[in-house]
């Protein structure tokens, strides 16, 4: 007689019950997980992105303009869906079609970026050696209204991040 080797339904029922409640306990954390790496993925995006402008203006001795928008600059400090970085000749802060467009960024859905400075503009521009034209200040990671994580960008063009501070806002 020959012996037949295998597991009966009630192993096998207990076995899917014990991966389940495994499942169940390590789901919340991963979903934390996942969500914490996403934000610093764009918070360093953020940060490359600046860094690409800022030391575009410095090589091509020019000021780089960076602003939300599409095919232009909006007038609007939160950003979102895009960003554009480009040649801002004229220093307006707005992309006109003589100006060279350096690098376009696609901001995650469901995030904005929150820019606020002193001077109230709703562009960031870099100037030839590196500084930010007055133009220092903080951009606030947000998600449904609520701040998330902060670069903040000094008078000479240097980017530091930081938590949000108990001023930070998203609107």
């Amino acid at each position: 007689m020959t012996k037949v080797y295998g597991h009966t339904l009630l192993e096998l029922i207990v076995c899917l019950l014990i991966c389940g409640i495994l499942l169940s306990v390590a789901a919340p954390p991963l979903g934390a997980a996942l969500q914490s790496n996403q934000q610093t993925q764009l918070l360093n995006q953020l940060v490359g992105t600046l860094n690409y402008a800022r030391g575009s203006a410095v090589l091509d001795r020019n000021t780089v303009a960076i602003c939300s928008g599409r095919t232009h600059c909006l007038s609007t400090t939160n950003w979102s869906n895009q960003l554009l970085i480009f040649n801002d000749q004229n220093q307006n802060g707005q992309m006109e079609a003589e100006e060279r467009l350096l690098r376009t960024e696609v901001i995650s859905e469901n995030y904005i970026w929150n820019w606020s400075n002193l001077r109230h503009r709703s562009y960031l521009q870099f100037e030839q050696n590196g500084s930010p034209r007055a133009l220092n200040g903080t951009l606030t990671l947000c998600r449904a209204g609520q701040p998330l994580k902060q670069i903040v960008i000094n008078v000479t063009g240097r980017m530091r991040t930081q938590s949000p501070s108990a001023t930070a806002r998203c609107s």
